[in-house]
């Protein structure tokens, strides 16, 4: 959850402490640095309540929904810096059902790089952030939380990455390490590029690796028409050895789409709706589809305070029953 809700809204609030002017005649020079100050600082963050029930487990659980997450923005010249860290306490009602998830508290740094603005793009290191790619393949996703894009691990490690738009055309690459331990991740590399207007966007990505011969090619994109938000994910993940996550998956290939549109009913009230499907080829078993359908109502009662419910259901499975989810979350940002 948190990587497609609360991190992009904590972003958004954000990214004001990031702009840098490059064109006023009494800008500093490029590569003066000042002393650090307290003012060169500034902290945003929420408070969330959420959490997730399933038809399959039958379990009411919290995965990285309920806590603090503070972040640090830092602003010196063209230098700029963010610090991301989570304090959640989850919870699981059943977790012999659901094993993956366990009571109780849990903290993460989400995000930590330095990076500098070269007027046309941010040049950046972080310890462990988003890649170039994160930023744009779910483009098209315009509900609330159970959106469909290509393969995703969330944050790397040791990521390098320029990433900027100019005159219309948004750009970025990375290099990156898939786990913090090298011995058992792998470098990956990816990029993307594409045209951002006031009406809409669209994405081309592409990712590598370097030893499991994974590759990722996405197409993503949004249109807006008055009152009225209209999405498409479209990838294609072909991989040997391991997808994102590390989890074995031999001359496998997944090939999906995600469309999704979303109506302002009022300033206040949003309802969206959406609709997925893959096909997943894997060496000697027959082709694995699926499809799936979910309906989010997102309420935004002030800047400072939002909620959302999304509901998804299973349409088409290889096997077993077609479960129903469900996620609902309220945040506080300050």
């Amino acid at each position: 959850m948190k990587k497609t809700i609360l991190a992009l809204a904590i972003a958004a609030v954000s990214t004001s402490a990031f702009a840098v002017q490059t064109n006023s005649e009494n800008s500093k020079p490029m590569f003066e640095f000042d002393s650090m100050q307290k003012d060169q600082f500034s902290v945003s963050g929420s408070w969330g309540l959420g959490g997730y029930y399933d038809t399959d487990t039958k379990a009411i659980y919290d995965d990285w929904a309920t806590g603090l997450t503070v972040a640090v923005n830092y602003k010196n010249n063209r230098w700029i810096g963010y610090f991301e860290t989570d304090l959640m306490m989850n919870y699981n009602s059943d977790e012999q059902a659901k094993k993956d998830i366990q009571s109780g508290p849990a903290t993460d740094v989400d995000k930590a790089w330095l990076g500098f603005d070269t007027g046309v793009g941010v040049a950046s290191f972080g310890w462990e952030n988003d890649t170039a790619l994160d930023k744009v393949d779910g483009a098209g996703d315009m509900t609330y939380e159970f959106g469909a894009s290509a393969g995703d691990a969330s944050d790397a490690f040791n990521v390098v990455k320029f990433e900027g738009a100019t005159s219309g055309i948004a750009y970025g690459i990375s290099a990156f390490d898939t786990d913090d331990n090298r011995e058992k991740g792998e470098m990956g590399y990816n990029g993307y590029v594409g045209v951002e207007q006031d009406m809409f966007n669209i994405y081309a990505g592409y990712e590598a690796r370097q030893d499991s011969e994974f590759t990722t090619t996405s197409l993503s994109g949004n249109v807006t028409l008055d009152k009225v938000k209209l999405g498409a994910n479209a990838w294609i993940d072909d991989g040997d050895a391991k997808d994102l996550t590390g989890v074995n998956a031999d001359e496998l290939k997944n090939t999906g789409y995600y469309l999704s549109g979303s109506y302002a009913a009022t300033e206040q009230l949003t309802v969206a709706a959406g609709y997925g499907a893959n096909t997943t080829e894997k060496k000697n078993e027959a082709d694995a589809d699926n499809s799936y359908m979910n309906v989010a109502v997102m309420y935004t009662y002030s800047e400072k305070v939002d909620m959302g419910i999304d509901v998804k259901q299973e349409l088409d499975v290889p096997k077993g029953d077609k479960d129903t989810y469900v996620f609902a979350a309220a945040y506080y940002y300050f």
